[in-house]
């Protein structure tokens, strides 16, 4: 009897350690691939958001919900200073009256913008939603890394589109 639950138990100690064996293998063999985390907050005044700008590098980008303003902030490498400033005012691209309250979203997502003419692109975009006008807008990020001055940057708007959403309404 004993010399069954030897041989049944040596038996499952190789399969566990084949199986260990072959998991470790795939492990090993199976491609890379970086995890990537943004964020995004908000409250009643503004809302911000991070995007990856570069290998390595990211910028933070905050939408002001009174003047329309965005900016964005992306650190150097070291994370030792800003090494650019981006602005756009999302207002005007969308074409929002001043005189009625906007009210905006904000994210960004991964992907990168070919590059034309010796253009430089982070690789990633950021998207803003505006609800009365029912229009999407996103905007690429022209990056370049380099030391020196901080570097005043336009966001490059991109063809928006239009969702069609219907605003809630107001329950007594």
């Amino acid at each position: 009897m004993s010399k069954r639950l030897f041989k049944s138990l040596t038996t499952r100690l190789l399969l566990v350690l084949l199986g260990a064996a072959i998991g470790a293998g795939a492990v090993w063999a199976w491609p890379k691939t970086p995890l990537f985390a943004v964020t995004s907050d908000r409250n009643d005044k503004f809302a911000m958001t991070t995007a990856s700008t570069g290998p390595g590098t990211e910028a933070v980008f905050v939408l002001d919900f009174l003047t329309g303003q965005i900016k964005g902030f992306a650190l150097d490498r070291a994370a030792e200073r800003f090494m650019a400033v981006y602005s756009r005012s999302v207002a005007q691209d969308f074409g929002v009256d001043p005189n009625k309250p906007a009210r905006y979203a904000i994210v960004s997502g991964l992907a990168q913008r070919s590059g034309r003419g010796g253009a430089s692109w982070a690789a990633s975009y950021v998207y803003v939603a505006e609800l009365s006008t029912g229009r999407v807008q996103a905007y690429a990020i022209p990056f370049r890394q380099q030391r020196g001055a901080v570097a005043n940057v336009q966001l490059v708007p991109v063809p928006g589109m239009n969702f069609p959403f219907s605003e809630p309404r107001e329950t007594e």
